[in-house]
């Protein structure tokens, strides 16, 4: 009995490992984090959310971060839009997570240490990424709108949507 144990558990041990490399590391915990590194005092506003999920908004003065944690669940999809402060005319939107192997390890830092971490900055948003040693640029701010209000937060209705705004 005690051998059958043993064997079950090294299959178990075996596919978890390939299921790691293949695949994303469904039902665990895993962090957003938002930075204000803007300049000349401005105050960042951050909205994200989910389907499921509303955070409220949030105002961040420089150096001050959001961050949101989460269990990764197959259809996992959480979204940001960023205002720059003072007028909030200038904004981006992005996908701040996704739920598959290409962006946890390619646009974020991977499972460990878990965290995607977003930057605000004068030129654009930036990524924490462990393949170039430190932030990438990802996004640029969207130019003012002629009537400078500022844009509804609304849910993209699928990834698709969302990738065509970006």
């Amino acid at each position: 009995m005690g051998k059958h144990l043993l064997c079950l558990f090294f299959i178990l041990l075996s596919f978890d490992s390939i299921n790691s490399y293949l695949m994303p590391p469904l039902f665990r915990k895993f962090n957003v984090e938002i930075v204000n590194q803007l300049e000349f005092h401005k105050i960042l506003r951050v909205h994200c959310k989910s389907k499921s999920h509303d955070f409220p908004i949030t105002y961040l003065n420089i150096g001050e971060s959001f961050q949101f944690k989460f269990t990764i669940f197959p259809k996992t999809l959480y979204w940001c839009n960023l205002w720059q402060g003072p007028n909030y005319k200038h904004y981006v939107v992005f996908a701040a997570f996704r739920p598959d192997k290409d962006f946890i390890d390619g646009t974020c830092t991977g499972m460990h240490p878990n965290v995607c971490r977003w930057t605000a900055k004068e030129e654009g948003v930036y990524v924490r990424n462990k393949k170039f040693e430190g932030e990438y640029f990802m996004y640029t701010w969207d130019a003012p709108s002629k009537t400078g209000k500022i844009p509804p937060v609304n849910a993209p209705s699928s990834e698709s949507e969302l990738d065509s705004s970006i």
